[in-house]
């Protein structure tokens, strides 16, 4: 059974007065968690995952390792930290692991319930544009900050092996697909041109840019979409600052 959330409000307002304001976040909801029990918890709200592909060397579907990995995670609204988790890329889902009442649990998290979370230094959040329903799923932030945001879409390709006694897959990263948000609207960003139709006006800014740093995006895409980020909040905030005045 599931904790009455007025009683839940209760413990934490008794904490917070008895560990006063200085007490961290993390603490808090550490200490929230081993209140409440995980029976209580939103987190048991998935369902079971069960493995399709048969896996047998490094070449797997998940993000960084085949291994669950310590992470944070908002899910529902809720802050959990140093949770147990797995990307699936190729499915697209969040997989975690719990032990509860001395039995290991593996459950695919429901994705659009899912807000965002963090392994291996790498934020992700769940995107469902409005806009463009192609545009669904988790995506990598790249660029958080102002009005114009950018995030990476993480891809991998199945292929079938066969052998003399069994037959497996091996999964290989494709080329991702970025996107851009601005005024709560998706789209694609996967050229320059995908700008121009967006931003007429700041068509040579945009141009230039690219050619400026040609290299960069070559060489490291991720760093050189946080650069654009930071010159496309530039521009737009300058194009207000104007339009202000």
């Amino acid at each position: 059974m599931y904790l009455n959330y007025s009683s839940v409000l209760l413990i934490l307002f008794v904490s917070l007065s008895s560990f006063g304001q200085s007490f961290p976040n993390t603490e808090i909801y550490s200490w929230y968690d081993t209140q409440t029990g995980i029976q209580n918890s939103k987190l048991l709200r998935g369902v079971e995952y069960i493995e399709e592909h048969r896996m047998i060397n490094e070449n797997h579907k998940f993000f960084e390792s085949n291994d669950f990995q310590k992470g944070v995670l908002v899910y529902d609204g809720q802050l959990y930290n140093d949770v147990t988790l797995k990307f699936n890329i190729y499915d697209d889902l969040l997989l975690i692991y719990l032990q509860y009442e001395q039995r290991n649990l593996f459950f695919e998290l429901f994705s659009d319930k899912v807000n965002n979370f963090e392994i291996s230094d790498h934020k992700f959040s769940y995107i469902r544009a409005e806009n463009d329903s192609s545009i669904l799923g988790f995506y990598e932030i790249i660029s958080e900050e102002g009005d114009f945001k950018i995030f990476k879409k993480h891809i991998k390709n199945r292929t079938e092996r066969r052998d003399k006694s069994l037959a497996y897959f091996e999964f290989y990263t494709a080329n991702p697909a970025y996107v851009f948000e601005y005024n709560d609207e998706f789209h694609d960003l996967n050229k320059r041109r995908d700008l121009f139709s967006r931003f007429p006006d700041h068509k040579k800014e945009i141009k230039d840019f690219y050619r400026d740093f040609k290299k960069q995006s070559r060489n490291n895409p991720d760093e050189f979409l946080e650069r654009l980020a930071e010159k496309m909040n530039f521009i737009l905030s300058n194009t207000q600052n104007v339009i202000d005045e």
